[in-house]
């Protein structure tokens, strides 16, 4: 059997190395402990009882970081865990002979610290840390991003046969358990017309909206169908079926007044069953209109972003101008220095920023009157590297740190992915300015 002759040395060696590692490098940027005081810790840990946990809160915060570093699938992460020592060292863990089998491991961690997830606690202590090796904490950038769901993409047609499936599919399940026959609600017809209709090379408006009458009106009958009798039998609805019969009536009204109303446009839209929280995020761009997940503002000091806001509502990112401004003085003192693009420059964020002496990328409206060169000449510095360095991390993000489309189920977990793939990437480049000025030092 093979022997790793690491864990034969002592426990300064064993630092020493792992130090000197890619991942103890990363280690070092990361406060783990004083983010742990801000998450509470799990009931078996407090209570003592049951089997002993493989990890801490700190553990469970580093396996959340290992996953976007290395941008590995929950299963693969488990297996890299069990064979890399230097992955062990990162989570506070030494395995030796033992292996971890819980597969769901990583998702269940991602769970409990999603549902004690305090964005605004975690990102103070991180700035706390971080900020001896932030410079130019005088200048904040600030733009908005969409952080996509991994979702198919959402029609009409497409919605409303999924909801007529799963009430269908409810409807026989408790006929079954009842010993009743089967619903004759002409269900193989309707799969019938919808499969011809998205087999058709062609698919018209005219077409289209015939078909979604005649499933809005087959899924009301369904609607109607479970209720009677769910009152004749006096049977109870799961908590998971009552939350998806309750987004399948939203659904259909919904739909209801696209389909017959006047406006063509309904508040609050669902877009997924599985993800209700979800919404359209109108963007505007050439390639990608809509997406569909969660919409961040983020505000960005010294090429270190933070979350400013996050909402799965869409919002006008202009209107957090103030907000952002607040965010930055509380952490990091006065504001000299604002980079964003157009959608900021409204007359009263304009005002705003006169009133506190923040100079802005805005354009300029009006005469420039003395230092106009020099004025000019700041505001293209700000809008190059607003440009440039936030723009660039947005899509760093996404193609490095698992940020192309979330894959996380819920909300609260999706939100956590997002949260520990932006840290990544913020620890990722603190490690580097860390591991220079160490050079440095040396030198």
């Amino acid at each position: 059997m093979y022997y790793n002759p690491l864990f034969l040395q002592t426990a300064d060696v064993q630092e020493t190395v792992f130090l000197s590692t890619d991942l103890g490098q990363l280690y070092q940027s990361i406060p783990f402990s004083a983010l742990a005081t801000k998450i509470p810790s799990p009931s078996y840990e407090m209570s003592g009882r049951g089997r002993k946990p493989f990890l801490k809160v700190e553990g469970g915060i580093a396996l959340m970081i290992l996953k976007h570093y290395l941008g590995l699938s929950d299963e693969l992460l488990i297996e890299r865990l069990n064979t890399d020592w230097c992955m062990q060292y990162f989570c506070g863990v030494q395995l030796g002979l033992r292996k971890i089998k819980d597969k769901n491991l990583v998702s269940s961690w991602r769970t409990y610290l999603g549902s004690h997830l305090n964005i605004a606690a975690l990102q103070g202590v991180l700035i706390q840390n971080w900020k001896p090796y932030m410079e130019q904490t005088h200048v904040t950038l600030m733009d908005a991003t969409c952080y996509e769901s991994h979702l198919r993409y959402p029609t009409s047609v497409k919605l409303l046969w999924e909801s007529i499936g799963k009430v269908y599919g409810i409807v026989q399940q408790k006929r079954v358990r009842l010993k009743l026959r089967s619903s004759r609600s002409n269900y193989g017809r309707h799969k019938q017309q919808y499969m011809l209709y998205q087999r058709s090379r062609k698919k018209t408006k005219r077409k289209e909206k015939k078909l979604r009458k005649q499933l809005l009106k087959y899924l009301l009958r369904l609607l109607q169908g479970m209720e009677e009798l769910q009152q004749k039998y006096q049977f109870n609805l799961s908590n998971k079926e009552s939350k998806l019969i309750s987004a399948i009536a939203t659904v259909y009204e919904q739909q209801h007044e696209l389909t017959y109303g006047d406006s063509g446009k309904v508040s609050h839209r669902i877009v997924s069953l599985g993800k209700p929280y979800v919404r359209p995020i109108v963007r505007g761009k050439e390639i990608k209109r809509v997406e569909f997940g969660a919409k961040l503002h983020k505000v960005q000091v010294s090429g270190i972003s933070f979350i400013e806001h996050l909402s799965y509502e869409n919002f006008n990112e202009g209107t957090r101008l103030k907000q952002s401004v607040a965010f930055h003085q509380k952490h990091f003192g006065k504001l000299s220095q604002l980079g964003a693009d157009a959608i900021y420059a409204t007359n009263e964020n304009r005002r705003y920023c006169s009133e506190l002496g923040i100079a802005t990328s805005f354009l300029p409206k009006g005469k420039q009157g003395k230092q106009a060169d020099q004025k000019q000449a700041m505001r293209t510095a700000l809008s190059t590297v607003r440009a440039t360095v936030l723009e660039g991390s947005f899509g760093n993000e996404k193609n490095h740190y698992l940020l192309q489309k979330i894959k996380a189920k819920t909300q609260p977990t999706e939100i956590a992915w997002i949260f520990f793939g932006m840290m990544t990437a913020n620890a990722s480049i603190i490690s580097n300015r860390i591991l220079l000025q160490q050079k440095r030092q040396r030198a």
